[in-house]
């Protein structure tokens, strides 16, 4: 029985995956920023069907499940090309998405995802990964230690989130 966390490199057929794997993670860790708790607004944006669908039609998004014996744990969302700050597009790779079950954080299952990620960035030769993060976060502590560093803040502008959960770090790691 394989007990080691994969990382699934989704298709189109992996979309129910995808979506199911998401609307259990986003309300279990982000009900508490939306007003009455209703986390519609961001699961609409991002973990629907069309949603997922659309993200497919884009050749530099790339989405893993995270699994273990079977089990979907999470989702990787990765974007190989993306510029930032003095890094062009062959430089520089986004973790836009990185999420867990409730249960399976703590685990040394981010670490893990992290660390698959800066492999498939060194396969793809880039200089950098870079992601953005709440300032709120409790991930945020998570990829300090990982070594990522913030090197910008913006506020997000979603409506129905609450005004103490807006800001947002842009981080890097280079590599």
């Amino acid at each position: 029985m394989n007990t080691e966390v994969v990382f699934k490199k989704c298709n189109t057929n992996d979309i129910n995956q995808l979506i199911d794997v998401s609307q259990q993670f986003y309300p279990k860790h982000y009900a508490h920023i939306w007003k009455n708790e209703d986390t519609s607004y961001y699961i609409n944006l991002s973990f629907t069907r069309k949603a997922f669908e659309k993200d497919f039609e884009v050749d530099n998004i790339i989405y893993f499940l995270i699994q273990k014996q079977n089990k979907n744990l999470g989702l990787l969302k990765i974007r190989k090309y993306q510029e930032i700050d003095i890094y062009n597009n062959n430089e520089a790779l986004q973790l836009e998405k990185i999420y867990l079950l409730k249960e399976s954080t703590g685990l040394g299952i981010g670490k893990k995802g992290v660390e698959f990620v800066k492999q498939y960035a060194n396969d793809l030769q880039k200089k950098v990964i870079w992601l953005d993060v709440m300032t709120t976060s409790p991930a945020l502590l998570f990829y300090q230690k990982m070594g990522f560093k913030t090197i910008s803040f913006y506020s997000l502008d979603y409506p129905g989130l609450k005004d103490g959960y807006r800001e947002m770090q842009r981080m890097i790691l280079p590599i």
